[in-house]
């Protein structure tokens, strides 16, 4: 049994061990989040530079919050599903932030205080931007280098933490309670049922025997998603 019809995929690129979510191999899988990355540091924002595919969203952990903002501004319902759902928190940010600090040998700079991003993302992220492009420029002018030959992997080392940041914080917070379409979430052995941060309406969870890094590419995994987008898209609109 194959789905149909194509399937978007929500699923940041390159930034874990665990398998992606086109490791299910099914058939038109269409992954909605490429470069250019959106930097946009609200879940609305960020679904609306998502818009204009018509078919079901299949999204990965802290991705599930972009698809129910990205199905939520969409008229007609579409089928979820989320592959170990949960919010980012505040504490992801940091972590990253404090990632792409580390990664700049011989920064001594004062860091952006990261208590502050709750009340204001947006500048928040401006000052990230900033911190982090003066710190790379800082590291390799002491290897000797000149500003003709730093622009290009300053703008490119920023750019990625930045959007990875900006992802983390459009994924934060709550999510519309409004019904969105069916939703199905797949579970990890030991993953916490995250239901109550998810919208109301028709929700089916599944656990799957397998750790975190395997979950995606779990054969059980693929034959639920399987039954249930051919269940949900035989459904009349």
């Amino acid at each position: 049994m194959e789905v149909r019809s194509m399937v978007a995929v929500l699923d940041y690129p390159g930034r874990r061990p665990e398998a992606p979510v086109t490791a299910l191999g099914l058939d038109g899988m269409v992954p909605l989040l490429t470069d250019p990355l959106p930097v946009e540091v609200t879940g609305p924002a960020y679904a609306a530079r998502l818009d204009g595919f018509p078919g079901p969203v299949l999204a990965y952990c802290a991705a599930s919050a972009l698809a129910v903002h990205l199905a939520h501004r969409l008229e007609r319902p579409r089928a979820l599903v989320f592959f170990d759902p949960m919010p980012a928190t505040a504490a992801d940010v940091a972590r990253a932030y404090t990632i792409a600090r580390d990664q700049v040998p011989g920064s001594s700079e004062q860091a952006v205080p990261v208590g502050e991003l709750p009340d204001e993302p947006d500048l928040f992220l401006k000052a990230v931007h900033e911190d982090l492009t003066q710190r790379t420029e800082t590291a390799l002018r002491a290897q000797g280098l000149g500003d003709d030959a730093i622009a290009e992997p300053v703008a490119h080392f920023v750019r990625q933490h930045v959007a990875y940041l900006a992802y983390l914080l459009a994924a934060q917070g709550p999510l519309p309670r409004e019904p969105v379409g069916p939703m199905l979430q797949i579970l990890s052995r030991d993953h916490p049922d995250h239901r109550d941060w998810l919208p109301e309406g028709e929700l089916t969870t599944i656990r799957i025997d397998s750790d975190r890094a395997g979950l995606t590419a779990h054969e059980s995994a693929r034959n639920v998603v399987l039954s249930f987008l051919s269940a949900t898209t035989r459904r009349p609109h």
